[in-house]
């Protein structure tokens, strides 16, 4: 995957629903959304595409006051999967547990009640995986699109 291509994408996501867009660049590759009290980061190191990771959480999300968290590892062929526990509450709508077919899940809740949603390897290869992922998420948690649908047409 080409860093020009997925920074293509970001940018043209941020013109077209009018949203600045915070990018930063170090070790790895940071784009960040700000939509009202739910921000969108995409972070990846740009040679090392299984890293890549897109997080959807509330701005007040406190990640040092996790009391509920949910963890789902992707299967991944030829690798065996590690025993983990079938009796795990589920503290989200359950319909986002389709994405775990796609991505690897981690799913966490604070103190407060804010939640973080972490989908990785987040490797999109063009706009329509981005808005259906983000807006998949966003909809079903906070009951509203994060980009504009009008973007299809």
């Amino acid at each position: 995957m080409d860093v020009k291509k997925i920074d293509n994408l970001w940018r043209f996501l941020s013109i077209k629903n009018n949203l600045p867009l915070k990018l930063e660049l170090n070790h790895h590759v940071h784009y960040k959304f700000v939509k009202g009290n739910i921000q969108l980061i995409h972070q990846f190191h740009p040679k090392l595409w299984q890293e890549s990771t897109l997080i959807i959480a509330e701005k007040l999300f406190q990640e040092k006051a996790v009391s509920q968290h949910f963890h789902h590892k992707k299967k991944q062929f030829g690798i065996p999967s590690t025993g983990s526990s079938t009796h795990v509450q589920i503290f989200f709508p359950k319909s986002i547990l389709s994405l775990k077919s796609n991505y690897e899940m981690d799913v966490q809740m604070d103190r407060n009640g804010n939640y973080s949603i972490s989908l990785s390897p987040f490797v999109p290869k063009n706009v329509y995986q981005i808005l259906d992922s983000v807006n998949y998420v966003c909809q079903e948690m906070w009951k509203k699109n994060f980009f504009s649908e009008g973007i299809r047409n």
